[in-house]
């Protein structure tokens, strides 16, 4: 078995981050019982390319390009030369990527010295499994192809549904024989859609960004017949050996703890390299949603490693975005 790190966490959550919870309770509830036609209109409303907000970063370094016909937003595609970071956007399969994503995303851009892209994968309903395996697959199989001369270093990176997603492509790449990231960056991962892990039945009252029958409604929508134990929808399921290093972020109060639980040891078994780190009081997606103490540790975090893994020697610039909000 490979070393596992564990990062060390914020003590405490600081209480302006969690003060959100009501309104994500209420917000998880109505999404829950909506009429299906209604959740469906809803989310298709999010089934566009987006780009981050002009606050975050200067238009002139944002473009849009296609890999292999898969759309690709770049924030300084001009620094892939040194080494990227190719996101995979949570949402459950069925949301597009949010302002939370870009901040995030941009964030890491900027203090690790990286290009990044995000890759707008097809969603759920309009387009159900494979769509979405399939672009992420072919999407960076065709920014490999467009950058081969550029640089090797490249990390996968994905938060929920994006991360079980972004381990699916790496399982993927593996099988083929194609080139594999220097480094996996997980935030949250939704690696197991079959809802069957029983430690979920505690998270239930703990989290309140997401509920187990929302996930079950995307799930099904998402998977559209096939079995939610296939290892392109449940990675976790998967075979696990010869993986890049991998760097797992999650709450304890995360509904899906128990997926990040699992995939570490899982990893572990494997003889992979693990960085983890679990955040007291920390929801879904926490580095993403919050702003304060708790998710610019994360953030750190997983800078640090994104750094390392493609061979960066300067310090980590925290800067003006880090203290922001």
């Amino acid at each position: 078995m490979k070393s596992m790190h564990v990062e060390t966490p914020v003590p405490q959550v600081d209480e302006e981050e969690a003060s959100g919870a009501r309104a994500l309770r209420v917000g998880a509830f109505i999404s829950a019982q909506m009429p299906i036609g209604l959740y469906e209109l809803n989310v298709r409303r999010t089934h566009h390319p987006t780009k981050p907000d002009r606050e975050l970063v200067d238009r002139s370094l944002v473009t849009r390009s296609r890999h292999r016909g898969i759309p690709v937003t770049w924030i300084d595609r001009a620094r892939a030369n040194a080494g990227f970071v190719i996101h995979l956007h949570g949402g459950a399969y069925v949301n597009g990527e949010s302002p939370n994503h870009w901040d995030w995303l941009s964030d890491l851009r900027r203090r690790t010295g990286a290009a990044a892209a995000m890759l707008h994968y097809r969603m759920a309903p309009e387009m159900p499994f494979p769509a979405a395996y399939d672009d992420a697959v072919e999407g960076v199989l065709g920014i490999l192809e467009d950058l081969d001369a550029v640089s090797p270093n490249w990390v996968l990176s994905g938060d929920s549904a994006g991360g079980g997603l972004a381990l699916a492509v790496v399982q993927a790449l593996r099988d083929r024989g194609e080139s594999l990231p220097s480094a996996l960056l997980l935030t949250s991962p939704w690696a197991d859609l079959t809802g069957e892990d029983p430690r979920r039945t505690a998270q239930i009252e703990k989290d309140p960004a997401v509920r187990p029958d929302l996930l079950a409604r995307c799930a099904a929508m998402y998977a559209d017949g096939f079995p939610l134990d296939d290892a392109r929808l449940s990675p976790l399921g998967g075979d696990l050996q010869g993986l890049p290093p991998v760097h797992l972020t999650v709450g304890d109060q995360d509904l899906l703890l128990g997926d990040s639980q699992r995939l570490r040891d899982a990893l572990g078994l494997a003889d992979v390299q693990v960085t983890y780190l679990e955040q007291p009081g920390g929801w879904h997606c926490y580095p993403l949603v919050w702003r304060g103490p708790a998710a610019q540790c994360a953030r750190r975090a997983q800078i640090s490693f994104v750094r390392d893994a493609l061979n960066f020697d300067a310090p980590v610039n925290e800067g003006r975005r880090a203290a922001a909000h």
